[in-house]
């Protein structure tokens, strides 16, 4: 059974750490959160641990950490997450991304909010049937360090496109601006208008459409909210904006849409 060693969070404002992080059983996976941080791998080369720095270490190699007090200023320290774990699923999966050691990663929220959820999960008291959760959770968060991983082979602009359709679905009922999209990677808003539409062939309001529609649409099919409310909480705002946006879309109004939906599922039962 795949399960979790250790899973933490952790912050050092000075420390060198003589003994090596690692093991013979057990896979590591650590994120420089903030802060630089010196590190040894396997006595070898000395390289120093930047923000988004991502180690994927297999049983076996053997990690040494430094850090020294270069000041007295409270921000200079080094933060991280790390998790610790073992499993025949998980030494699958290491060989599937490729056996990496060292990957520089943007900032993701989505993979910190798991990892934070992690973290509280195997902090409380352990009760019946939580391996079978934990052993989820590990390997939906293994899955997603991979999805990171290997969007970032496909190349810097195919990254940065993903990273703007996260953003945008994590924001999307949100009053959300192109702008906002742009500033979220660091562009131009012409540049990440050209970028997106080059790589998805899409704009970003339409994308954004999408997602809004496709949130409304789960609304409307398994709840009994009215379509006004629907229009709010799907970040369209007004109705008559959802019922112009749905219609040319879906080729229907909302209202013939639920209806539609309703007699199919009555047909069906």
């Amino acid at each position: 059974m795949d399960s979790i060693v250790m899973c933490g969070y952790s912050v050092h404002r000075q420390c060198d750490f003589p003994e090596e992080i690692g093991g013979n059983r057990h896979y590591l996976i650590r994120l420089q959160s903030h802060g630089e941080c010196g590190a040894r791998l396997n006595d070898g080369e000395q390289f120093t641990l930047c923000k988004g720095d991502l180690l994927t270490l297999a049983p076996g190699d053997k990690l040494k950490l430094r850090k020294d007090k270069l000041s007295d200023d409270p921000a200079d320290v080094s933060g991280d997450y790390y998790l610790i774990c073992r499993g025949e699923w998980v030494t699958d999966w290491y060989r599937e991304i490729g056996e990496r050691k060292l990957t520089r990663v943007p900032p993701n929220e989505s993979l910190l909010e798991l990892w934070r959820l992690l973290i509280r999960e195997t902090r409380r008291v352990p009760e019946a049937g939580d391996e079978e959760y934990l052993e989820s959770l590990l390997r939906t968060f293994c899955l997603s360090v991979k999805r990171l991983l290997n969007q970032g082979q496909k190349g810097e602009s195919d990254f940065i496109v993903f990273r703007m359709r996260r953003f945008i679905e994590d924001h999307a009922v949100e009053k959300l601006r192109v702008a906002d999209v742009a500033e979220h990677v660091s562009l131009s808003e012409s540049r990440a208008i050209h970028l997106f539409k080059e790589i998805t062939g899409r704009s970003i309001v339409d994308y954004l459409m999408e997602v809004r529609l496709n949130f409304a649409i789960e609304q409307m099919k398994y709840t009994g909210s009215t379509l006004e409310e629907i229009a709010e909480n799907s970040g369209f705002g007004t109705y008559s904006y959802f019922h112009r946006v749905f219609r040319r879309l879906k080729g229907m109004s909302p209202g013939k849409f639920r209806q539609k939906y309703r007699e199919d599922v009555d047909w069906q039962e």
